[in-house]
């Protein structure tokens, strides 16, 4: 009796070991295998990042960080496009290597010789700089190189791509309205007048572009004077003003309170963000500045008082009279 219980005491414990393996390898099972992390060109916290700067060889802009928030160096008031931003930041915190290469004999075959540069700003006052070459054959990689560093490093084109395309389309926030005037696709402008809304761009009933100018019920094309004329004001003013709402300057001061005219801009964006393909932005106009160079605006975007080119001002606002007295 004693020996069948040894025996069966035995077995179980065969049996336990036995579940235990079956149980591990099914465990492990379909699992992916782990492979390591690739080494990158540098590496620190998103952070400790506190500014940023990209320099091309037709561009160049600067970021800072500021109570946790992003804004244009050299427009304390201008706060980045956060729909641009997102994932900015990450990126900076570092790119990984595809593969990494000597020291070239002659830069220039790598575009070393007049690159692009990204320059990392630490909160430690530490300064990481990257010099960005051409593209591999490929097209899947850019040349890199650290600065004071002589090897160069393959770094995947999209992280270049989207760090260079800061300093060529800016991400400034919707409201801040200068663009490219091939980009827009609705001006409208409501004056003392009434309102006239510029169409330029949309697709017509036979796949050509068209341009047509709409008042109430009627719509006409445009003539190619006119629509020159349009496209010299879509793309916004040539200056552009933000500043705090001084203390002690009322509406009424400014004529924001009863604005002179009211100015909406539809334009594409450069590069689609998911479904949003485009973008309006709306803007008050009120009277003339002290200077005289320029008039009061403001959006509902934006808790800011702007201030718009008066040879801009007035030019949109005539765009609208002579559509009103039948002027081409």
């Amino acid at each position: 009796m004693r020996n069948a219980v040894v025996r069966l005491v035995l077995l179980l414990a065969v049996a336990a070991v036995a579940l235990a393996v079956w149980l591990f390898a099914l465990d492990g099972r379909g699992q992916p295998e782990t492979t390591p992390p690739r080494a990158r060109l540098y590496s620190v916290e998103q952070d400790d990042v506190v500014n940023v700067a990209v320099r091309t060889g037709t561009d160049a802009v600067a970021f800072e960080k500021r109570d946790g928030l992003w804004y244009f160096s050299d427009n304390p008031l201008l706060p980045v496009n956060l729909d641009r931003w997102g994932g900015v930041v990450l990126l900076l915190s570092g790119p990984e290597v595809e593969r990494r290469l000597p020291s070239p004999d002659a830069p220039h075959e790598f575009g070393l010789d007049a690159p692009s540069v990204v320059d990392v700003g630490l909160a430690n006052g530490q300064q990481i700089s990257v010099r960005l070459g051409e593209e591999t054959p490929d097209g899947r990689n850019v040349y890199a190189q650290l600065d004071g560093e002589q090897g160069v490093a393959l770094v995947n084109e999209p992280w270049a791509g989207v760090l260079l395309r800061l300093a060529a389309d800016p991400p400034r926030p919707y409201w801040y309205y200068r663009v490219d005037p091939a980009r827009v696709r609705l001006l409208e402008i409501e004056s003392a007048d009434g309102i006239v809304t510029f169409l330029l761009g949309l697709p017509g009933a036979d796949g050509e572009s068209s341009n047509s100018v709409v008042q109430g019920d009627v719509a006409s094309d445009l003539t190619d004077h006119q629509r020159r004329t349009v496209l010299s004001v879509a793309g916004g003013p040539a200056t552009f003003g933000v500043a705090r709402w001084p203390a002690g300057l009322s509406a009424e001061s400014t004529g924001l309170d009863s604005p002179r005219s009211f100015v909406r801009v539809t334009y594409e964006l450069a590069v689609p963000l998911e479904d949003k393909v485009a973008v309006s932005a709306a803007f008050a106009v009120g009277e003339r500045t002290p200077g005289g160079d320029g008039y009061y605006a403001a959006t509902p975007d934006a808790p800011l008082l702007l201030t718009f080119d008066a040879a801009w001002v007035e030019e949109t606002l005539s765009l609208a009279k002579r559509e009103f007295d039948g002027e081409a």
